[in-house]
C-alpha cells in the first residue's frame, strides 16, 4: 500500500469515526427523551404531585447521604484497625 493510499484510508476512517461519535450523542440524546418520558407518563399515570415528587427526591438524597456516611465511618474503622495492625506488628519486632 502506498503512503497516499494509506493516508486516504486514515481520512475515511476519521471521518466515519467522526461520523460514529455524532450518531452516538444523537442516540444518546434520544434515549434520555425517551427515559424522560416514561418518567412523565408514570407520573401522570400515578397522579404523582409536584410536592410528593419534591418529598421523595428529599428522602432519596438524606438516604445517599446516609449511606455515604456510613461508608466513610466503615472506612475510617478500617483505617484504625490497619494502624493499630500496624502498631502491635512493630511493638513485636521490636520485642524479638
Amino acid at each position: 500500500m502506498t503512503k497516499e493510499r494509506i493516508v486516504k484510508e486514515l481520512s475515511k476512517v476519521r471521518k466515519q469515526l467522526a461520523d460514529l461519535q455524532e450518531r452516538q450523542k444523537d442516540l444518546e440524546s434520544q434515549l434520555q427523551m425517551a427515559e424522560d418520558a416514561e418518567k412523565m407518563k408514570f407520573i401522570e399515570k400515578n397522579k404523582i404531585s409536584l410536592e410528593h415528587l419534591i418529598l421523595l427526591n428529599k428522602v432519596s438524597e438524606e438516604e445517599i447521604l446516609g449511606l455515604l456516611r456510613k461508608k466513610e465511618q466503615g472506612e475510617q474503622q478500617t483505617q484504625q484497625i490497619e494502624r493499630e495492625a500496624e502498631s502491635h506488628e512493630q511493638k513485636r519486632e521490636v520485642t524479638l
